[in-house]
């Protein structure tokens, strides 16, 4: 081998060297900033929750009906940036729970739960209402490897939520992640 050889394979391996180099760091640089939706849970004083999420994100909450005594359960689920209702469990039908079919959506009677699904009920923001030991109990139940349950009316007994979606870079969503 001559001296050019070895110095062409050498300038060969450098390039190939700062090429991986460079390749690498660019698929970081574009992983940490691709936007990411992220469920943000607030109050007027505080976040309380905030954790990036896939697309068709589901989470519920549950409450005891002031007036009839009866669980209530609402499913929602993150999908185009809004938080859409998904489906409403009732037990009964009467003072203050629904009674008619959603337009655009479904009643179905399962013997346990009357389920109106469907309705196209979206939001970018709404606002929670939580009750205490006495009205409400309500709870908080999000998705994960075991199902997280969060009793509100312990946490935050009395407080009104914000729950919103909204979009950010990915290590942004890391950094400020807050757990209920």
């Amino acid at each position: 081998m001559t001296k050019s050889t070895i110095y062409q394979e050498g300038a060969i391996r450098k390039i190939k060297f700062r090429t991986f180099t460079a390749m690498i760091f660019s698929l970081f640089l574009f992983m940490a900033c691709t936007p990411v939706s992220i469920l943000k849970i607030s109050d007027a004083e505080a976040v309380l929750h905030s954790r990036p999420i896939p697309v068709g994100y589901s989470f519920t909450t549950r409450y005891i009906h002031s007036v009839e005594k009866t669980p209530v359960e609402d499913d929602y689920r993150v999908v185009g940036g809004k938080i859409w209702a998904w489906e409403e469990r009732v037990v009964s039908q009467n003072a203050g729970l629904p009674i008619a079919v959603p337009r655009n959506g479904r009643l179905v009677a399962d013997g346990k739960w009357f389920r109106f699904r469907g309705g196209r009920s979206a939001w970018e923001r709404f606002y929670y209402r939580v009750g205490d030991e006495r009205f409400g109990k309500n709870i908080l139940i999000l998705p994960g490897r075991s199902r997280v349950i969060h009793e509100l009316f312990r946490i935050c007994p009395t407080r009104r939520l914000d729950f919103s979606v909204g979009v950010s870079p990915l290590w942004e969503a890391l950094f400020k992640e807050r757990h209920l």
